[in-house]
């Protein structure tokens, strides 16, 4: 018999990939099939027509394999709730790698504020977000060490959750794969024994009945006794199987948590557009602008042609002085062209490079974000949660999750009576149906004889 229940666990780990128990064929047998003009199956015939005491186990062994099944998808809901417990701790790990990546992210902001800097429009707002930075990434820093002395702590806890939630799912497979075996298939050995009874001579079929009756009166009875345990399971379930509210307050706190997270998320990108345009602002300072100014360059055949000649001259040039940016001037052209320059005026070419780098730097300073606040949100959720990860922690070395051992009696099962062994279901189930319980089988019957010759 414990040959038979253990290949039928090997039969359900095979399914591992479902996620919720499959039904029974016994909850979908109707006493009668199809309308007029179709044949009631014979097995459904011999089972309308079983015994009291077949009919008995057969409506005890469904009610039984409904309870089980309300008690898998209990197991079920507690493996899901573990794991889902174990992956919301996995939130820590992210708002301590949050945390990092806005270090690195207030310090690029720091190095392109000191770049512009060198811009003068730019420089004493520069200068203040520097401040308010330095203070910021002070915070961010400390906070980060902090999460990472809290992911140190809790990352133990949450491997135990995950471990615990791979047990219940353990325990899930083995209720099921109990429940699959005599229990959910115990309808089609009552059919095949009635019919097999019906089929013996009378005079040996007198001898059978009281036999099949006993066995099954036998497993009904430990039906039964299996039955009253599972149901109080399904009324009290602890300490047998964890609860799923001790997490419930640390549920709260990580939702605080998980707040902070967006926080910190949405200041990160709110930095690294305050990077990007003190960046293009800085960039600037290796920008160059030009001007432009028309040249005599006569033909014989066009003396009065003239052409434009362009100078480029680079921002920090521009940003000395204006006696610099003539000097450039004149470095760039030759003695020919600088003369042209001076009859038209140097000065006014000079007050557009001026006045172009000036417009420049304005419009790129009014898309930098020089009043963002970088100030790191309250840390309220993160003191919270760290007064509460040793209660947490204890919580979680007190889960306790059962296993079930077809060798043993009770499967493992809490509050079994002294003397009842599950395992006798099987035996009855191989006695009423010793060659298996396909009810299509023509052979089914030979050689049955339930010791009656």
């Amino acid at each position: 018999m414990k040959k038979y229940a253990v290949s039928i666990l090997l039969a359900a780990l095979a399914l591992l990939p479902a996620v919720s128990p499959a039904k029974s064929p016994i909850g979908g047998l109707n006493p009668r099939l199809g309308g007029p003009g179709t044949t009631t199956p014979q097995y459904i015939r011999d089972l309308e027509d079983a015994s009291a005491a077949l009919r008995k186990l057969d409506k005890d062994s469904r009610e039984l394999y409904a309870h089980q099944d309300n008690l898998i998808t209990r197991v079920r809901n507690i493996e899901e709730f573990l794991d889902t417990s174990a992956s919301r701790l996995g939130l820590l790990s992210t708002i301590d790698a949050d945390l990092k990546k806005l270090e690195a992210s207030l310090r690029a902001a720091d190095s392109a504020a000191a770049a512009a800097e060198a811009v003068p429009q730019a420089r004493e707002k520069a200068k203040k977000v520097r401040a308010g930075v330095a203070a910021s990434l002070e915070n961010v820093t400390a906070a980060r060490k902090r999460m990472d002395a809290i992911v140190a702590k809790t990352e133990p806890i949450r491997i135990k959750l995950a471990a615990a939630a791979d047990k219940a799912g353990k325990l899930r497979l083995a209720l099921y794969a109990v429940n699959s075996g005599a229990i959910g298939n115990m309808r089609f050995p009552i059919a095949i024994a009635s019919g097999c009874l019906k089929k013996m001579p009378a005079d040996r079929r007198a001898c059978a009945y009281p036999k099949v009756d006993d066995a099954a009166g036998k497993a009904d009875a430990v039906v039964l006794e299996y039955d009253r345990v599972v149901r109080a399971l399904l009324y009290k379930p602890e300490p047998w199987l964890p609860s799923m509210h001790f997490f419930d307050p640390f549920g709260a706190e990580l939702g605080d948590l998980d707040a902070l997270r967006l926080e910190i998320e949405k200041l990160m990108r709110e930095t690294a557009k305050l990077t990007d345009k003190l960046g293009a602002l800085a960039r600037v300072l290796d920008a160059s602008f030009s001007f432009s100014f028309p040249y005599p360059n006569p033909t014989l055949d066009n003396p009065l042609r003239t052409s434009d000649y362009e100078v480029s001259i680079g921002f920090k040039t521009i940003i000395d002085s204006a006696n610099a940016i003539e000097s450039a001037i004149e470095k760039k052209i030759s003695g020919f062209l600088w003369g042209v320059l001076k009859e038209l005026g140097v000065a006014k070419y000079v007050r557009e490079l001026e006045a172009k780098a000036r417009s420049a730097v304005n419009k790129l300073m009014e898309a930098v974000p020089f009043d963002l606040n970088v100030e790191l949100p309250s840390l309220a959720p993160i003191d919270a949660f760290e007064a509460s990860i040793a209660d947490l922690l204890a919580r979680v070395d007190g889960l306790s999750l059962p296993e079930i051992d077809v060798k043993l009696p009770g499967y493992g099962f809490p509050g079994v009576n002294a003397g009842v062994n599950f395992v006798e279901i099987d035996a009855a189930f191989k006695f009423i149906s010793p060659n298996g319980f396909d009810v299509m089988n023509p052979r089914a019957c030979d050689g049955v004889s339930y010791g009656c010759n």
